[in-house]
């Protein structure tokens, strides 16, 4: 009976693309030797190297929109409660009602910087608390009050700030200096200050790290009382118990932060999360790392603790925390007595200690609760924890602690102060409990303490990983928030339809937007493929390296990745210098084997093997070899782990077995585990008894391969789980929990891409070096991999495992010798399929969302200009360019020539400049800016001077308030569209629309306003889709619009499948794009296209032709 016929859809996953490539089989790839390729195809989310994040930094896009969301949304907050307080005022006749009388009595109390200080709003404030004020001349000072009134302090969220740390000590400073002064109140201090012609703004200091003084909001709330209470027997109409409740509250009230909502429980979803603070996670968590920590002996023997050895170190993780919460590895040794020839199974390079339990470590202090602490009911305890996480204003909290607690003033200060782990567990109350008493006293079949896993099967019959069973196959992908909504942040809550804009909103998000973006692309694509294909049998993913760290591993790999290269550059220096041997990798690798022997003693460095020493002169003859500790055929671990220097007599004696395998070394393998001591420690494992086992043996390397247990690959396996029934079998007999789905690592693919000839299918770009690996600077290298990825079946990998063996002594380029592509004729049909493929690239317009419209907030989300404001001033330059100013830093200027920037005069003098040119004469570099630093400290005139004024020649565009009295500029933000147009004469001209211009009301295009009867031809956006005729062949060209040029109206189109940082190989001459002025491009007959998630064309053809 001939074998069924397979379809399998490879996916290339990464955090800014998805390959894909769909195959079908007669059975498994390779086995019957038929089998077609369907369809293939690219969809790119982002031209940045991760969708939703900024180019340089890697930052979420989210961030710079939430800063400058928050400060409009502060802004708005103000002028809202400043118009309530005039209309408040108002109708207590503290304000003019007139406008034009208000800005007069402004006027005429100002901060009286440059004029009379007594009858500044400084003086009224000092003043009000003695003498009696005008009704309007107290309303201005309650005014006053309100455009500053102090920074208050929520101690929930301000407690780790290291800008809000300046300013609580920049309060206390404040506190002091105002007792000193023998002032009553802020105010007055302020009105001595502006007397004494001192500054009377909260500014950082010169050095950036802390404040002279910052006000608080309390000082101002005492300073409003102290007014109140002066005035109230000379307008006791007028300052009624009412009327002063209501103007307090409109000053002073700051609305409470919205409480974070934790997520449901894993295991019970009825249930919310638990705070990593509360006593029960702490405990759970405590438990779950001493249950899994295992003694690691000096032969590499692993053994569990015992009963009272976990009960000693749950103790120790209790009661003898450092400074960081943690307890040394070597500390937890001497607690449980073992040799400091013994380590613990978490214990590495990298992670030196374990976290404690950092709550009942503080709160037990003497100088808080005790050892009464543990005394509490757990409820009690819960109890006081959530009081300390959620209540935002230490005062009250203090005060509950006293009256609740029985706690003096200053213990209650300190609990008060406490700092307590942020953020939510994944597990709810009940479960939790249910697992600690489980991993406490549980035993498993030798008598050691349980794993949470283990205490996980014991309680609810699966661990939190495992996948529902009642799940049923879903037509097509959901919205992951339907597939996952135990793994995300909760939303609002509420009902919500998966097409609504508050989707998200409602039913909550992944907060990381590069994963958000690609399981959202990953459902567009997959749905699409779907419609045109029908449902795959089976799913194969390969999973982008970058797409399962989180930022804190992006930022490790990439400090290990800085500290390889150094390492390198240092070998290389060695090889010529010492060696002069030549400078490759291999050379390298045998270099820093050599060292890693006995790192610390040069000329002790042996043979791990045999105890003969190996001299520096041996390291590059054939004397030595390069070795795989645990055999490569049954791990095909070829990384520097898993690789020693040997002699070659002992590697010929080793084989193709593991160390401990050996059975000619058995009679003194102790002497080999004892020099194995010296080595780094992620090689030291491979030499115990178990070695092989611990790696997972042959099985576990095909386990290995099939899946990836990374948080963001459960995610992904989890969600197109959901495409088939939990409980149907699975085709390959091995993957129970998601039964069609396996993820593959991209070190297999590679290795098989390169046996099967498939770097070279995308050789037209002639800058890629394809000799060894792939051509990165096309998109379509991504369908290469999903091809791979589709052909790599449970059967090939066993194929590659016996290959490996037989290829063991020749390395890892021939271990994938004799496996051959799925079919004959395999390579040339994918080269056949990849160009047919049209890239997919997802447009990122800036529209603004269905909410948005339906809100009237335009057409476009952007930047309308930049963040600089310039000043007008009336000057041109000789070619007309209008001249403006702007104030910088007085730090910015970095060097001599700077000054010349310095507006002068309208003669062109100025003093400032002539002064700041005589400080710094003569001197450049670091000692120019240090002269220009003690300038602002001490020049006589200009001492405490922090900005100065530039003029500069520029193009902004003038925004106006006041009715026109006033105006700034800015310069434009980003060009909107390339709007091309066909005049009367049948010629084509451009015009370019910046985003401000876009959204003038208003705003008629220049072209229709000159040229009445031109013809829009189309408008075109960076991101878009351009099909036109090659002007040498005819051919239909796939483009993409790049940019477009605002002088010389250029349009610059990049083909469809082109990668890389284009403007930097534009810039090399590397690269040229095709960039046509209007006219030109009329002669390719462009036009606009569609291009769905597969890659199909929407070719509309060039419709001005047919009218």
């Amino acid at each position: 009976m001939p074998a069924l016929l397979i379809r399998t859809l490879g996916l290339d996953l990464g955090t800014n693309s998805l390959g894909w490539c769909v195959l079908e089989t007669r059975g498994e790839p390779g086995e019957g030797g038929e089998g077609r390729i369907v369809d293939a195809g690219v969809r790119i989310f982002s031209q940045t190297e991760m969708a939703g994040r900024e180019a340089r930094s890697n930052e979420s896009l989210a961030v710079g929109r939430r800063m400058a969301r928050g400060a409009r949304r502060r802004r708005d907050r103000y002028l809202k409660r400043r118009t309530r307080l005039l209309a408040l005022m108002t109708d207590l006749r503290l304000m003019p009602a007139d406008a034009s009388e208000r800005e007069g009595l402004v006027r005429r109390t100002d901060d009286g910087e440059d004029g009379d200080v007594s009858v500044s709003v400084f003086g009224l404030r000092a003043k009000a608390l003695d003498r009696a004020l005008e009704p309007h001349e107290l309303g201005r000072v309650l005014f006053h009050l309100n455009q500053r009134r102090g920074f208050r302090s929520n101690r929930r969220t301000d407690s780790n700030d290291e800008e809000q740390g300046k300013i609580a000590e920049g309060v206390t400073r404040l506190e002091q200096a105002i007792a000193e002064e023998g002032a009553r109140t802020y105010g007055e201090w302020l009105f001595k200050r502006r007397r004494a012609g001192l500054s009377v703004r909260a500014r950082l200091s010169s050095d950036g790290k802390s404040y002279p003084f910052y006000p608080s909001r309390d000082a101002l709330e005492r300073e409003f009382d102290r007014i109140v209470a002066a005035q109230r027997p000379f307008h006791p109409e007028v300052l009624t118990a009412d009327a002063v409740a209501a103007l307090r509250d409109t000053i002073f009230h700051q609305r409470p932060l919205r409480p974070v909502r934790p997520g449901k429980c894993s295991y019970n979803p009825a249930e919310d999360r638990l705070p990593k603070a509360h006593p029960l996670f702490q405990a759970f968590r405590l438990l779950k790392e001493v249950n899994e920590l295992e003694v690691v002996g000096e032969d590499q023997t692993h053994r569990k603790l015992r009963p009272e050895e976990r009960d000693a170190l749950v103790l120790q993780l209790r009661t003898g925390l450092n400074k960081q919460g943690k307890v040394p590895f070597s500390k937890l040794r001497r607690t449980l007595k073992l040799g400091s020839e013994t380590r613990f199974n978490k214990e590495s390079d990298t992670r030196k200690d374990l976290a404690g339990d950092v709550v009942h470590f503080a709160l037990s202090q003497p100088s808080c609760f005790g050892p009464a602490w543990s005394g509490f009911p757990l409820e009690r305890r819960a109890e006081i924890v959530e009081r300390l996480r959620t209540e935002p204003d230490a005062a009250v909290l203090i005060d509950w602690l006293r009256t609740y607690c029985g706690l003096s003033r200053e213990v209650a200060g300190n609990v008060a102060s406490v700092y307590l782990p942020q953020g939510f567990g994944r597990l709810g109350q009940s479960a939790l409990a249910d697992l600690a008493d489980e991993m406490t006293h549980g035993r498993d079949e030798n008598g050691f303490g349980l794993t949470e896993a283990a205490a996980s099967i014991n309680v609810y019959g699966k661990t939190n990983l495992q996948t529902d069973p009642d799940r049923k196959a879903a037509s097509l992908l959901p919205k992951y928030q339907e597939v996952l909504e135990r793994h995300i942040p909760p939303g609002t809550g509420g009902e919500a339809h998966p097409g609504a804009p508050e989707w998200d909103e409602v039913m909550g998000r992944i907060t990381n937007p590069t994963v958000h973006i690609a399981l959202n692309q990953l459902r567009r694509v997959v749905n699409r493929i779907i419609a045109r294909h029908g449902r795959p049998d089976r799913i194969a993913v390969e999973l982008g390296r970058d797409l399962k760290l989180t930022d804190a591993g992006r930022d490790e790999v990439n400090r290990k990745l800085g500290q390889t290269t150094r390492e390198a550059e240092a070998l290389s220096v060695e090889l010529r210098d010492v060696f002069r041997v030549r400078d490759n990798g291999y050379n390298r690798m045998r270099l820093r084997l050599w060292k890693e022997l006995n790192p610390d003693q040069p000329l002790n460095r042996v043979c791990v093997y045999c105890g003969e020493a190996i001299p520096s002169a041996a390291v590059f003859t054939e004397e030595t070899d390069i070795d795989h500790i645990l055999p490569y055929s049954m791990t095909l671990d070829d990384g520097r782990a898993n690789k020693i220097l040997c002699c070659r007599p002992c590697n010929r004696i080793k084989g193709n077995r593991a160390p401990a395998d050996v059975p000619q070394w058995r009679g003194r393998y102790d002497e080999i585990l004892a020099r194995s001591a010296v080595l780094p420690k992620p090689k030291r494992w491979r030499f115990a008894e178990d070695a092989m086992e611990r790696f997972g043996g042959e099985a576990g390397f095909v386990a290995r391969q099939l899946t990836d247990m990374q948080h963001v690959s459960r995610l992904a396996l989890t969600y197109l789980a959901a495409l088939y029934d939990a409980e149907e079998a699975d085709l390959d007999g091995v993957l129970r929990r998601h039964s069609r789905i396996r993820a593959l690592p991209g070190r297999m693919t590679e290795m098989l891409r390169r046996k099967w000839g498939l770097n070279d299918l995308l050789t037209d770009d002639d800058r890629a070096d394809t000799a060894k690996a792939k051509n990165r600077l096309d998109h379509r290298h991504h369908a290469v991999d999903a091809a791979v990825v589709a052909a790599t079946s449970r059967a090939m990998i066993q194929r590659i495992q016996t290959a490996a063996g037989r290829a063991e002594a020749e390395g890892a380029e021939r271990v994938v010798a004799e496996i051959d592509p799925p079919w004959p004729g395999f390579r040339q049909e994918l080269r056949e399929r990849l160009r047919a493929v049209v890239v997919s690239h997802k447009p990122d317009h800036g529209t603004v969302s269905r909410k948005g419209y339906e809100a009237g907030r335009g057409q476009t989300a952007g930047r309308l200009h930049l963040d600089t404001a310039y000043g007008p001033t009336g000057e041109r330059d000789a070619a007309g360019n209008e001249k403006v100013v702007r104030r910088i830093p007085i730090s910015s200027l970095q060097k001599r020539e700077d000054l010349a920037a310095i507006r002068g005069n309208e003669h062109g003098h100025s003093e400032l400049r002539d002064r700041l040119e005589a400080a710094t004469d003569g001197l450049s570099g670091k000692a120019f800016q240090g002269a220009v630093q003690r300038f602002a400290e001490t020049d006589e005139k200009f001492r405490g001077i922090r900005h100065v004024r530039i003029m500069e020649t520029r193009s902004p565009v003038w925004i106006t308030h006041g009715n026109g009295r006033f105006r700034k500029g800015y310069l434009p933000g980003e060009n909107l569209r390339y709007d091309l147009w066909e005049l009367a004469d049948g010629s084509w001209v451009a015009e370019v629309v910046s985003l401000f211009a876009a959204h003038q009301p208003g705003y008629v295009p220049r072209m229709r306003q000159e040229h009445h009867n031109a013809r829009k031809i189309m408008s075109l956006t960076k991101g878009d889709m351009v099909a036109y005729d090659d002007p040498k062949s005819g051919e239909r060209v796939i483009a993409k619009v790049r940019k477009f040029d605002q002088r010389n109206k250029q349009l610059y189109l990049d083909p469809h499948y082109q990668a890389g940082n284009l403007d930097r190989l534009e810039k090399e001459k590397a690269y040229a794009p095709f960039r046509p002025m209007p006219n030109p491009l009329k002669k390719v007959r462009p036009r606009q296209v569609r291009i769905d998630e597969t890659g199909r064309v929407f070719d509309p053809g060039p419709w001005w032709e047919k009218t």
